[in-house]
């Protein structure tokens, strides 16, 4: 075979096997369900945490952010909400049914619907005071984008437990290689989104003196602003060496991310240090919706035999502990337990 027959064959098979990704199943489609939980969660919790002081923050009362309001790129139709000239009660309403849309995308419920629904509600909400969040509002805008065109509700849903009940054994193959063709799509662009994102930051931090000279994290924990634990990073400042290993790791797995997903092994360490990474960030300087909706995001790299080993090892669990209750039977080692405290405690203790 010739050079050039070898490249043709390479070629053939390599669009073939993207045909077969592409078209066969519906990819991460656990870990797209973690993401709509987690997604729906943050922002639920996010609206309950700020309603005390919502019309300060969102409503009339943020006029000091209008004019970044109206100098941005978002459609003018969003004035329509969340206007800061509209009646509180109208604006409270608003914010009510957005909570309870983001309460139905925790569930899973109606996600055809709920999904455009709440990206458009996030969107006005969080244009009319740019200044309150963090860059992970502005990716979670992006990412809901992405999916409008996946199966968010495949699993883990109210959704798919109602196409089961109705149709059993047909609720993974709906709108047929169409919609796995969109769903692996939208897959795809959030893992390119949030490949992009790790490495220019990675590639931003490289440039920088404190970076290179391991030190960078130390100067981070100094600053009071993001000192939410400060006898914690009082006592990590302490270590040299610690500071060091924490602030080359931080670039080195941003860095290398997407290529350390490639093989297994290095997948589960390339996820348990960047879900670390983000973990340390949400406690230590406060920063925990950018890092649940980094965490979130990641949730589509773990694959779906996981989920589901761990899924079923958990239901039975639960399947086995409710069947004890239900007969009276103690867990294994209590009545041992119970046994051998009775024979050491005196009688009139």
């Amino acid at each position: 075979m010739s050079t050039r027959q070898q490249v043709t064959h390479s070629l053939r098979e390599t669009v073939r096997a993207g045909e077969s990704w592409m078209l066969d199943s519906r990819k991460a489609s656990y870990g797209v369900a973690v993401l709509r939980i987690g997604f729906g969660a943050i922002l639920a919790v996010q609206l309950a945490v700020t309603w005390p002081d919502r019309h300060l923050a969102w409503g009339a009362g943020r006029s000091f952010a209008q004019g970044r309001v109206d100098t941005d790129d978002f459609p003018a139709a969003l004035d329509a909400l969340f206007s800061g000239s509209s009646p509180g009660v109208l604006f409270d309403l608003q914010y009510l049914l957005l909570l309870a849309l983001a309460v139905a995308l925790m569930l899973g419920w109606r996600a055809r619907l709920v999904v455009p629904l709440v990206l458009v509600g996030y969107v006005a909400l969080v244009r009319t005071n740019p200044f309150i969040g963090d860059g992970g509002m502005q990716l979670m805008r992006i990412v809901l984008v992405y999916l409008l065109i996946a199966d968010t509700s495949g699993r883990w849903s109210i959704d798919a437990r109602r196409r089961e009940r109705r149709h059993p054994g047909e609720s993974r193959a709906r709108l047929g290689w169409p919609g796995t063709l969109l769903h692996n799509t939208a897959v795809l662009l959030i893992a390119f989104q949030i490949f992009v994102v790790y490495v220019a930051s990675a590639m931003y931090k490289i440039q920088g003196g404190l970076w290179q000279h391991g030190s960078a994290i130390y100067y981070v924990f100094q600053l009071d602003e993001f000192s939410t634990w400060p006898e914690v990073t009082a006592w990590l400042s302490g270590s040299g060496t610690l500071i060091t290993v924490l602030t080359y790791s931080a670039v080195f797995v941003q860095l290398f991310f997407p290529f350390l997903l490639l093989r297994r092994g290095t997948r589960v360490v390339a996820l348990v240090a960047i879900t670390g990474m983000h973990l340390g960030i949400g406690l230590l300087m406060g920063l925990m919706y950018f890092s649940l909706t980094m965490i979130a995001i990641d949730a589509i790299f773990v694959r779906d035999v996981t989920y589901v080993t761990v899924s079923t090892r958990v239901a039975r669990w639960w399947r086995e502990r409710r069947a004890r209750r239900r007969a009276g039977i103690s867990p294994p080692g209590a009545a041992s337990a119970a046994e051998e405290h009775r024979t050491t405690v005196p009688a009139d203790a």
